[in-house]
């Protein structure tokens, strides 16, 4: 896969939506879409951040936990929201999210069969 679209879809992603938060001197709350252990879609009308712009992302899984990384904004879609690649993530967070999303596709998957 060399193409850049091919890339940034490698991963498998869940639809959601998730809340979550844009932490800093106000907890900015989010809604998000497209999850996956590589980044997510952030639906937001104005507040994006700027392209190449890194900031904290707090994601709400539907078990209860957080997932904290560093989120890097990927792309920008003026009036729907932006991409968000995770560019810090640690190990924990990291299995978290995975063992989220698993759980998450095999409960779509009973439900469709």
């Amino acid at each position: 896969m060399t193409d850049s679209a091919d890339n940034r879809r490698r991963d498998v992603r869940v639809l959601g939506p998730f809340d979550g938060t844009r932490p800093g001197l106000f907890d900015l709350p989010l809604q998000i879409y497209d999850l996956s252990i590589g980044g997510c879609f952030v639906n937001s009308v104005h507040d994006a951040p700027h392209q190449g712009q890194v900031f904290p992302i707090h994601i709400e899984l539907p078990n209860g936990e957080t997932v904290v990384a560093k989120g890097e904004t990927a792309y920008v879609r003026p009036g729907f929201g932006y991409g968000v690649k995770f560019s810090q993530i640690s190990d924990d967070n990291r299995a978290r999210l995975h063992s989220a999303l698993e759980e998450m596709l095999q409960a779509e998957a009973q439900r469709h069969s």
